[in-house]
């Protein structure tokens, strides 16, 4: 992946090169050049077969997006340990087709300018500084499918999603009960035993669904009618009880309620600014509620294995321990600007103290403001589905670290336009040309 890495940034500078060198000659000048750079979009390495590479810009994405989901639903399934060859042989080149595909749709089949390129490309350069420092894939992982996500229409995306997803995930549960993969396997939690569904964890299975739904939703939109809305609190009633996902389960349930609210009450009516803030807010109060709870943790008892105040403890029990691993965090781990390599203790199951120390404060304000701007966009004009879907995103991020994972969270891909830069008319333009 390193060379991945260093390839894509060396590519998108030597674009630039290019890019200037013709622009300098057709305009005659820099600051010309400059200007028209800025301001007009245009294909990078020149604009030679422009028809053909715009038409395979979306069918390369398409492939990238399917690889992708196809990977990490079956081949990070319990089916790596009954046939080790899934992960040593098969993933790696199903990865390599798959950064290729994303790396030809970003080079090749894309247009620019210079002011979305130097947007997404301060991104990629940052995920992939972190990346050298933390050796964590799944953030550079998911900087690439943003890059590459650009003027792909998001039902394309979703459509491509499921085809990939939905088969996995059945030859996944298939196997499983078949007795071929991870047969009677079980997780224990307060002395009861959870399914797993073929899976090395419960919650895994449980993200996997929930990116499933998600994707139906995103896909479906203000189209959604209500028995696909009592099929999406069935399936969170189904992991609450199947796998005992609580996270998962209650992130589809409150999915639910706020598609059903946007059904009654939204009506594709925009906010005013004044209301739109208000699920923009959202992020910053859940990564201050996030960094600041464990601040609070008190070691009480004979041992200083309990802690207080007593309304803190019981809210750690809730979230079985995950404040009381973010004040261990605390303890024993420094803040590294570019990140760190983190040890297997604390396990970190918040998306906000995850990203503190596994990727640094720089990299934690860009994705919180992010999802800050994107919310308060999609509120603002209206686009209830995909707030609720962001809204969802956010609560899950504050139990899970999947949420970085685009499988376990399709709605990542609503932030491309946040991170091009783009106005929002251009957020959704390519939906009016989506069959």
């Amino acid at each position: 992946m390193f060379g991945f890495a260093n390839f894509l940034l060396l590519a998108l500078f030597a674009a630039a090169a290019v890019d200037l060198i013709g622009a300098w000659r057709r305009c005659g000048g820099p600051v010309p050049a400059l200007r028209s750079l800025w301001r007009e979009e245009h294909l990078l390495f020149g604009s030679w077969g422009a028809a053909l590479r715009l038409r395979a810009g979306v069918p390369l994405f398409c492939l990238g997006l399917a690889l992708y989901e196809f990977t990490v639903v079956f081949c990070n399934s319990m089916a790596r340990e009954q046939w080790p060859w899934v992960q040593a042989s098969l993933a790696p080149v199903l990865d390599t087709v798959m950064y290729l595909a994303f790396f030809a749709k970003i080079l090749l089949g894309t247009r620019y300018n210079w002011r979305s390129l130097g947007m997404a490309g301060a991104l990629y350069f940052i995920a992939r500084w972190v990346y050298f420092n933390g050796q964590n894939i799944w953030f550079l992982g998911l900087a690439v499918v943003l890059l590459a996500a650009k003027d792909v229409p998001l039902r394309r995306s979703m459509r491509a999603f499921l085809a990939s997803g939905i088969p996995s995930l059945a030859l996944v549960e298939v196997l499983h009960f078949a007795g071929l993969i991870a047969p009677g396997a079980t997780s224990e939690r307060d002395g009861s035993f959870r399914l797993m569904f073929g899976y090395g964890h419960p919650n895994t299975f449980g993200g996997v669904v929930l990116g499933l739904v998600l994707a139906w939703v995103l896909l479906r939109r203000a189209r959604l009618r209500w028995p696909e809305l009592a099929a999406i609190a069935a399936v969170g009633a189904f992991l609450m009880v199947g796998p005992a996902s609580r996270s998962a389960a209650l992130c589809t349930l409150l999915l639910a309620l706020l598609l059903v609210l946007a059904r009654l009450f939204g009506k594709s009516r925009p906010a005013g600014r004044f209301a739109a803030v208000l699920p923009a807010a959202l992020v910053p109060l859940a990564g201050a509620t996030s960094l600041i709870l464990p601040l609070f943790v008190v070691k009480v008892g004979p041992w200083a294995n309990n802690i207080g105040p007593a309304w803190l403890l019981r809210l750690d029990e809730l979230l079985t321990c995950r404040i009381s691993l973010s004040w261990a965090a605390y303890r024993v781990l420094d803040i590294k600007i570019a990140g760190q390599i983190l040890p297997e203790w604390p396990v970190l199951d918040n998306t906000f103290v995850y990203l503190l120390y596994q990727f640094g404060p720089v990299l934690l304000v860009i994705a919180a403001g992010l999802l800050t701007f994107a919310l308060y966009q999609y509120a603002r004009h209206g686009r209830w589905q995909e707030t609720a879907c962001l809204i969802t995103l956010l609560f899950y991020g504050c139990v899970e670290t999947q949420v970085l994972h685009v499988t376990s969270d399709p709605a990542l891909l609503l932030l491309c336009g946040a991170v091009f830069a783009l106005p929002f008319s251009r957020w959704d333009a390519a939906e009016s040309t989506c069959c």
